[in-house]
């Protein structure tokens, strides 16, 4: 056989493979398918530095770990060892029973390490994909609501992602605002991190820290929140309760045997306004009593956010009293929960990457449609004037067309490697999605009027270590194993329902592998910009 024609049947069947490979990424055809005398209440060994603790990685700003090596250990192995060792000396919760609102404790974990335990074992492996952290600033002057102008924040167990969307939807309204000069190094909410990523493993991050709020404000803050909260949301209010004695300036209670119990009435008073959404008792309660709750901004907004028929119920309560046995420097931790209707506001979304402007995105859509009708009029790809397009048009980047009838998969081709500009590649796909999906007739012409279209268009792939970092919904992941490699995109799970592990093990079939190889397996993610016609 000549060279030429050996060559040409090889690129045939490289072609062919790519075809059966990118193919691969859509939908799934089938359901199978700490100090000698330690120093009590929310202090750590030593302070966190003053320094600005955002850097630039890349295009990509990180806010850097404040307390590791203090607050808690700064080994990823330690960490992960000692944060276990909590959540598996606490009762698990029931994650068809998911809570609104978990309310935590936010000292070293020497402290409140157990208590916070006992908090997130609620949630522990329960299918969560996004987590608003609301925590008090002990350090920076704040009014209503910070917002992190970050892309991840970073702890020793890795790096979580910020829900950059909502945070920008956030700052429109009344009472946010961007912490543009950083936190001063606070702890009260990276404190919370460690056990979140130990207890559900990865998923998207809204941090808020939280300055002055009063009942007027917490309405306000609440109405812009409320309706962003959905399916797949859980919100961590954290709050140390009640600092005791001269160091913290509030000691009302005679040093006596009595004094535990005078604090556990102090503090489940409190709790009990905050858990029967009594806002403004609440808030008048500890102005009156002068208790010093640090995460009463907190315990406020949650008190106003949670929807009518919601209670909250105490978990543990414990102090740095009962632990070190100094009770004239005590601070105390409650952890608690709210239950009640589900959040049904809009929630997590898929594909959350911004590659090109929404108005470009919409552009290539009904460049898509328009490739299909042009192809199936005239036999011929569409062409269009490069000049005519907008810049974001032309940006090199992978893409997918996905094409349904009535809510059923029809057609799925696309490319994840970019090698050409996005508007080329969505008007070749489009095509390529009605004709060359090995899985499907092709479709008809007449077909076309039924059809509805999605592109996702994709960012670079980059390796995660592991399972765990793959965040359902956000992430679209490449896994592959023994020269097998099969890809779905972020839009996959959430629209089957599945869960993490559910999807991972789906994926390894469609790859030809056994479930079980997931965890020998290199695992890539990248995200999407996902447009529908809907």
């Amino acid at each position: 056989m000549p060279e030429s024609t050996t060559s040409v049947l090889a690129a045939l069947a490289l072609l062919l493979v790519a075809a059966l490979v990118v193919a691969a990424a859509c939908r799934a055809q089938d359901q199978g398918a700490a100090a000698a005398t330690p120093q009590p209440a929310d202090q750590p060994d030593t302070a966190p530095s003053d320094v600005e603790q955002d850097h630039m990685q890349g295009d990509i700003t990180v806010r850097e770990s404040a307390i590791a090596g203090s607050w808690y250990p700064d080994s990823p192995t330690a960490l992960a060892k000692e944060v276990d060792a909590y959540l598996d000396a606490a009762a698990p919760g029931d994650c068809s029973q998911l809570p609104q609102v978990l309310v935590a404790p936010h000292a070293g974990y020497r402290y409140s390490g157990a208590a916070a335990g006992q908090v997130f074992a609620q949630v522990r492996g329960c299918p969560i994909r996004r987590v608003w952290v609301l925590a008090p600033s002990h350090r920076l002057p704040l009014q209503g609501v910070g917002l992190y102008p970050v892309d991840a924040f970073r702890t020793p167990l890795g790096d979580l992602p910020t829900d950059r969307a909502v945070a920008e939807r956030l700052a429109a309204k009344p009472g946010f605002s961007w912490l543009e000069r950083g936190d001063g190094g606070e702890h009260a909410l990276e404190i919370e991190l460690p056990f979140l990523q130990r207890a559900i493993g990865a998923f998207e991050l809204v941090p808020l820290l939280l300055g002055q709020v009063t009942p007027e404000l917490a309405v306000q803050l609440a109405e812009a929140i409320r309706p962003e909260l959905g399916p797949g949301d859980l919100v961590v209010i954290s709050t140390d309760f009640t600092h005791y004695g001269d160091r913290f300036g509030y000691a009302p209670f005679a040093d006596t045997e009595d004094l535990p119990a005078e604090l556990a009435a102090l503090d489940r008073g409190a709790w009990e306004l905050a858990a029967t959404r009594q806002a403004r008792p609440f808030y008048d309660y500890v102005r009156q009593t002068g208790a010093t709750i640090c995460g009463r901004a907190g315990l406020l907004l949650a008190a106003t956010l949670t929807p009518a028929g919601s209670k909250g119920s105490e978990i543990v309560y414990t102090s740095s009293g009962e632990g070190t046995g100094d009770w004239s420097n005590s601070v105390s931790y409650l952890g608690g929960r709210f239950d009640g209707p589900a959040w049904s506001g809009l929630g997590p979304q898929t594909g959350v990457a911004r590659l090109v402007s929404p108005e470009t995105a919409a552009l290539l859509l009904d460049l898509a449609r328009q490739s299909l009708e042009h192809w199936y009029e005239h036999g011929a790809m569409l062409t269009v004037d490069p000049a005519s397009l907008p810049a974001d048009a032309h940006t090199v980047l992978g893409a997918f067309v996905t094409l349904e009838k009535g809510h059923q998969l029809r057609g799925c081709i696309g490319e994840i490697s970019a090698r050409r500009p996005a508007y080329e590649a969505v008007i070749a796909r489009a095509v390529d999605a009605a004709i060359h999906d090995p899985r499907f007739q092709p479709v008809s012409k007449a077909e076309l009027p039924s059809l509805t279209l999605d592109i996702s268009l994709l960012g670079p792939t980059r390796a995660v270590p592991g399972p765990r970092s793959v965040i359902v919904g956000r992430h679209g992941v490449v896994l592959s194993s023994r020269g097998r490699s099969a890809t779905y995109l972020p839009q996959v799970g959430p629209e089957q329902g599945w869960d993490r592990e559910t999807m991972l093990a789906s994926l390894a079939r469609k790859a030809g592998l056994h479930a079980g190889a997931v965890a020998e397996s290199r695992i890539e993610v990248y995200e999407a910009q996902v447009v529908q016609e809907r």
